[in-house]
């Protein structure tokens, strides 16, 4: 008997087992059910819940419950003014996957304003006021201020700096080409000299030659042996006589005849 109770007794107890095991399964499945559900519900459910969830997650904006209207204007330049419908804001702060949905478009709003500012400025513009709006059913938009500088253009700029690099080459290159002309005229001008003193040089000793040949002539016939030569020289070469003689006794012979007869052309 003792067996049976024995027998009993496990069967009840390992039967109790299974049942605990099965409840605390469970348990566990609907604390996992209920935490997701707490992730998955915001904790915010009125439009100025949601507003302030916004303004505190995103830097560098300003948010503004309203409806847009034209010639509205909220925010600063310095910051990404955003205006969204309180009607939305409500739907937002109760449908989480909405609310995510829409975070990432106000998150690319500020890279927006950044790219449009630059496109702006490029052209001669500035941006005076900006700002997005979201409407009752979730539209976006936007709106902008611009006005005309008076200063130039960082495109007009950068084209009057090219244009005068440009003109400041130009004029080098022509500096460069009028020097080397003269470089060349100055060579050839000297060339030029130098072959007209050459050929003149020539002529002049040609005409030398031709007059002393007929001066000494002149002279053997006046003096016979006694006539030793004759220099002729310009007035140029007058520190520099060469004395044509034989030998230096006839060399001094000879600039004795012409101190006498003075003979110089």
């Amino acid at each position: 008997m003792s067996m049976t109770i024995s027998n009993n007794y496990s069967n009840y107890t390992s039967s109790a087992n299974t049942k605990n095991q099965t409840a605390a399964a469970k348990g566990s499945e609907a604390a996992k059910e209920t935490a997701k559900t707490a992730q998955t519900t915001s904790s915010r459910k009125t439009a100025a819940d949601e507003l302030a969830y916004l303004s505190k997650k995103y830097e560098g904006y300003s948010f503004v419950g309203a409806n847009y209207s034209m010639g509205m204007r909220y925010g600063s330049n310095s910051t990404t003014n955003v205006a969204i419908s309180p009607q939305f804001l409500a739907k937002m702060a109760n449908d989480p996957e909405l609310e995510k949905e829409y975070e990432e478009n106000i998150a690319a709003m500020k890279d927006l304003d950044e790219q449009f500012v630059r496109s702006v400025e490029a052209g001669g513009w500035h941006v005076v006021a900006k700002g997005w709006f979201i409407d009752k059913d979730g539209g976006i938009g936007g709106w902008c201020i611009t006005q005309k500088d008076d200063s130039k253009s960082q495109l007009e700029k950068m084209n009057e700096k090219a244009e005068k690099i440009r003109e400041e080459n130009k004029a080098k290159k022509e500096e460069k080409a009028e020097l080397e002309e003269k470089r060349t005229a100055a060579k050839e001008e000297k060339a030029e000299q130098a072959e007209k003193a050459e050929k003149t040089d020539k002529h002049g000793k040609s005409e030398k030659t031709e007059l002393r040949a007929k001066t000494e002539k002149i002279c053997k016939k006046r003096f016979g042996d006694k006539f030793k030569g004759a220099v002729i020289i310009d007035k140029d070469e007058e520190n520099g006589v060469n004395v044509s003689a034989d030998n230096e006794e006839d060399k001094n012979g000879l600039e004795a005849v012409i101190a006498d007869l003075d003979i110089r052309v």
